[in-house]
């Protein structure tokens, strides 16, 4: 736009304001001021109940909740927020008034989605949009919220259900293959994580003031979610903490690591060519985890099945299920039956006494 057109629209627009003005002007003086007349698309107006709210769209209430939600969660989190919010929330329903949106509506479109989403990802998707809507309630604009009402294990696919992450762990062969061809940090790291299973965003938050040597115990509280620092996973759940229990090869990897750390910085775990902390889990896939398993020559699993792997060896050695829950930072057992109740059961029928942990260490 060049100057001459600008100065030409602000004039105009300038010229609208001062009409604007007037108008109201005159209906305040006449007692016959109505605020929808002049202002019908206004949002303040409508939660002032200025204006009938009957036209109000899910894409405002969308629009609202992460301006919010900026200053209640974290930067990733509200990151992940706008993502859903953008690319799948408003196309589908950001048009539709608030008071026209329904459960079925919801339904429909959560189980035809199912058939190429898995169900953590729609329920990811699902969760701003819940949060939005608790606003309409508020302000009195629908009575019910209908993403309330949905019930995604009976709406998605039986293939949504199935996690992209099915357990299966390495052996303590492959193991050993894996961590041969590993140095250094990388290698102290990846022998932590076989033998702790904490998740990769406690693995790169852990600090040294967290680790009990004498007791052999990991206080784990935060987490690490590309470059800061927050509470765990499980923290809405209520596990807002834990305590590992160490193995013998976590406390030597932890031993080996001082050398490179303990002094240096607050951290356990660094990234060998920046000297500094880790920043997420894709950063360790790409440049540590995935050259190793290709030099290893071993079959490709993601990272996360060091936890499953960590699992498996509790579980295989007939440790409490109560207690590998605790280690693992689950509420209870059913998280173990759910994604490892084959193994427990095959453990329970082949079991031979074979303790990890002296009875003084428990």
């Amino acid at each position: 736009m060049s100057r001459r057109e600008f100065e030409g629209r602000l004039k105009r627009d300038v010229k609208a304001a001062a009409q604007l003005l007037a108008r109201v002007q005159h209906a305040l003086q006449t007692n016959e001021f109505n605020y929808a007349d002049f202002f019908p698309d206004s949002k303040q107006g409508v939660k002032l109940g200025f204006c009938d709210n009957n036209h109000v769209t899910v894409e405002y209430y969308l629009a609202t909740f992460l301006e919010r939600a900026k200053t209640q969660v974290r930067p990733v989190t509200h990151k992940n927020y706008r993502k859903m919010v953008k690319y799948q929330l408003i196309p589908a329903f950001g048009e539709i008034k608030v008071r026209d949106l329904t459960p079925g509506m919801l339904r429909d479109w959560i189980h035809q989605k199912s058939h190429v989403t898995k169900r953590k990802t729609l329920s990811n998707i699902i969760s701003p949009l819940k949060q939005a809507l608790d606003d309409a309630v508020m302000d009195r604009i629908i009575d019910t919220n209908p993403a309330r009402s949905i019930n995604l294990d009976r709406i998605v696919t039986v293939e949504s259900r199935q996690s992209e992450f099915k357990p299966d762990p390495f052996t303590e062969q492959e193991i050993e293959q894996l961590l041969s061809v590993m140095e250094g940090q990388v290698r102290n790291l990846f022998q932590f994580a076989f033998y702790t299973g904490m998740r990769t965003s406690e693995l790169i938050a852990i600090s040294w003031d967290k680790i009990d040597f004498i007791n052999r115990e990991i206080l784990v509280d935060v987490a690490m979610v590309d470059g800061q620092l927050g509470k765990l996973k499980t923290a809405d759940k209520g596990v807002k903490s834990r305590k590992i229990l160490m193995l013998d090869e976590a406390m030597a990897a932890l031993k080996a690591q001082k050398v490179f750390t303990f002094e240096q910085s607050k951290f356990v775990f660094h990234h060998p060519l920046t000297n500094k902390v880790w920043q997420n889990d894709t950063q360790i896939r790409r440049w540590a985890w995935q050259p190793a398993i290709r030099k290893a020559g071993l079959r490709y699993r993601n990272p996360y099945q060091t936890r499953h792997t960590y699992a498996h060896m509790l579980i295989r050695d007939n440790e409490n299920l109560w207690w590998i829950a605790s280690q693992m930072g689950h509420t209870g057992i059913e998280m173990l039956n759910r994604h490892y109740g084959g193994w427990i059961e095959e453990s329970a029928e082949r079991y031979k006494p074979h303790r990890r942990f002296s009875e003084s260490h428990r």
